[in-house]
């Protein structure tokens, strides 16, 4: 499905068709006040690209016709002769999480081509970001909670191709900036039963996913931070991009940052937590290890004594005395204290290091 905007001084129009030409070039003040937005579907045929190639008599590059066919292609920018190519991974509307508590990162492409007055946007059909801005542009005055809530920096008209994709840039890598308060709860859920001694832990396959999935979400942000940049040179090389494209870049730039940080400090954390939980363990089984000991050393030396007398032999010291049986207690009574004070003793030490 094909759905065309028009874009004027006196706002967005939506066209039942494709016109039949480009709006005029310049307005009297020399720049650019009038412009096209093709908006498609992902899973759609291209048929929409003779009529684009009819308005702007530019035909697309066979390269860049099969990255719009590459559903798995990364975040990429280039640049043709007269228009440009931005492909951004862009979120699913699915939960980041699925049923067995998985963190389970799914995307897919949005393929940008700009050219002087025509923007075409191909995206999938449930694209929240998208349709929320359709909405916004054919009802300026709605203010239903969620439109609001899903396209939050749309708050006026763009004036040129480029704004708007730079709005709607704006608005796709703001997606991975929400996912962030439920991710950071789930790990730090994580990392409290890693840590909790009361709990064993045993969803080590769930947490080696997670720590996948967040070099994924890394990888992500870094290719989204190279596109966007690369967009921004390429803006700034063939003419001046105005205030609010700048405004809008650097805040995008700024949100990608924040991501990659994100998910490098939900990284280390995971990390840290993991390291702390063997220590923990390892620590735990030192207590036990040194409890063993201590009984070991309180009750050996009476096993000895026992063990001495236990032999069968004809004849032993103090076997046929009366008093040496008294005299063998004696011993083992004097080995028990011994042991015990030395028990005492390093349990003294040990909490004076403390």
């Amino acid at each position: 499905m094909t759905r065309w905007t028009l874009f004027t001084d006196q706002g967005p129009q939506r066209l039942h068709a494709a016109p039949d030409a480009l709006p005029p070039k310049h307005t009297e003040s020399g720049q650019t006040k009038a412009f096209l937005w093709l908006d498609t579907d992902l899973d759609e045929p291209l048929d929409w690209l003779a009529e684009v190639t009819r308005l702007t008599g530019q035909t697309l590059d066979e390269m860049h016709l099969e990255d719009l066919n590459n559903p798995l292609h990364p975040s990429h920018h280039d640049r043709a002769d007269h228009y440009s190519r931005t492909i951004v991974r862009t979120l699913t509307n699915r939960p980041i999480f699925d049923d067995e508590h998985r963190l389970t990162i799914k995307t897919r492409p949005a393929y940008f081509l700009l050219f002087d007055r025509l923007l075409v946007t191909q995206r999938a059909k449930d694209s929240r970001t998208f349709c929320s801005a359709i909405d916004h542009l054919n009802q300026p005055n709605c203010t239903h909670p969620d439109q609001v809530e899903q396209f939050l920096t749309f708050r006026k008209f763009p004036e040129s191709p480029d704004e708007l994709m730079s709005q709607l840039l704006s608005n796709l890598i703001d997606r991975f900036l929400a996912i962030r308060v439920e991710l950071s709860d789930r790990l730090e859920r994580w990392q409290r039963d890693l840590l909790s001694p009361r709990k064993k832990f045993e969803d080590w396959t769930t947490l080696l996913a997670v720590r996948a999935e967040l070099n994924k979400l890394e990888s992500l942000a870094e290719d989204h931070y190279d596109a966007v940049r690369d967009w921004e040179e390429d803006l700034r090389k063939h003419h001046r991009p105005s205030q609010a494209v700048q405004v809008n870049l650097r805040d995008t730039l700024d949100h990608i940052r924040r991501v990659v940080k994100l998910a490098d400090r939900l990284g280390a954390n995971t990390e840290a937590a993991v390291q702390l939980h063997f220590s923990a363990t390892a620590h735990k089984t030192n207590e036990i290890v040194t409890v063993l000991t201590m009984l070991t050393a309180v009750f050996m030396p009476l096993t000895l004594i026992t063990g001495v007398f236990g032999m069968n032999f004809q004849s032993m010291p103090w076997i046929e005395s009366g008093w040496g049986f008294w005299a063998c207690m004696g011993l083992m009574g004097a080995s028990l204290l011994s042991s015990v004070a030395l028990m005492l003793l390093i349990r003294g030490r040990r909490h004076v290091k403390r």
